[in-house]
């Protein structure tokens, strides 16, 4: 039975597939190879809003898991991308929980604050931003129009954050912010550990465009050295102004999916991780409405 269940949300996700039409004005995807170096790119407009985030930080109360949720979200949904999004406790996403403070919808998730500086806020409305920690000046906005200016290492502050984030159905976790407000945020002395790395950088074009864009670097490359290869590659080729640029997960968990604009799976070499949707841990995905 267990093998039919697997079997049907497959098949059930692959049709929700075939529907996943976007605009072409609004998602471009393309690889440049670039002094020995491979871009594979989502770049998604965040014009008219049609373009939303949804995140999937845990399984839920009731055990189902990340990519049951996802498969019942997606059904009617118009996927663009999907990819494995931050760390988590352990490699087994059986059991594993996101590392650092997490909040999926509302419901608390993780209340322990990491050493990761970004820290990621996911509205119910299909909007993001992401905020440095070490700043200690998060900004957030109540129903009745008031500003709380907040510092979620300090535990008084963190409570009201999270009744916050509960009173706006709101989704939040941490990762590592390696580039904000158009600088560097890591240095040349971290990890020497070169693998593939994949990015979430977001900002503004030569236009004035709020952009997203998903980029998958193939070859080995410390924290650093791919940091640089794509800020510098955004800054040059889109003359982006980027907002914040962050880490997604291919360590424990390398998802990682991309629908052409027609919906079928886009299976050139960059569009795809090494972990299958079933296996994910925690989701970030991107839709269009």
């Amino acid at each position: 039975m267990k093998q039919f269940s697997v079997l049907f949300s497959c098949l059930c996700l692959m049709l929700s597939s075939a529907f996943a039409q976007y605009d072409e004005d609004y998602v471009e995807t393309f690889s440049t190879n670039l002094e020995g170096e491979t871009y594979s790119v989502v770049k998604m407009s965040r014009r008219d809003e049609r373009v939303k985030v949804k995140y999937f930080a845990a399984k839920d109360y009731n055990g189902k898991s990340v990519y049951q949720r996802f498969s019942d979200w997606s059904r009617n949904k118009k996927i663009v991308a999907y990819s494995s999004g931050t760390y988590m406790t352990h490699c087994d996403a059986s059991y594993a929980k996101p590392d650092g403070l997490c909040i999926d919808n509302g419901q608390l998730v993780n209340n322990e604050i990491k050493n990761f500086d970004g820290l990621a806020i996911v509205y119910a409305t299909g909007g993001m931003v992401v905020s440095n920690l070490k700043d200690g000046d998060l900004s957030v906005t109540n129903g009745d129009g008031t500003k709380m200016t907040l510092n979620l290492n300090n535990s008084f502050d963190r409570t009201r954050f999270i009744k916050w984030a509960g009173e706006n159905s709101a989704t939040v976790f941490q990762t590592h912010l390696f580039y904000y407000k158009n600088a560097p945020r890591v240095f040349s002395n971290g990890s020497s550990d070169s693998r593939m790395r994949r990015f979430l950088a977001v900002g503004r074009n030569n236009d004035g465009e709020l952009c997203h864009y998903i980029v998958n670097l193939s070859g080995a490359n410390t924290v650093y050295q791919a940091t640089m290869k794509v800020s510098k590659f955004l800054q040059k080729n889109d003359g982006l102004n980027i907002t914040f640029l962050i880490n997604l997960d291919t360590g424990c968990q390398d998802v990682f999916g991309v629908n052409n604009s027609d919906g079928n799976v886009d299976s050139r070499k960059g569009f795809s991780g090494t972990t299958h949707i079933t296996n994910a841990a925690n989701l970030i995905v991107y839709y269009y409405e």
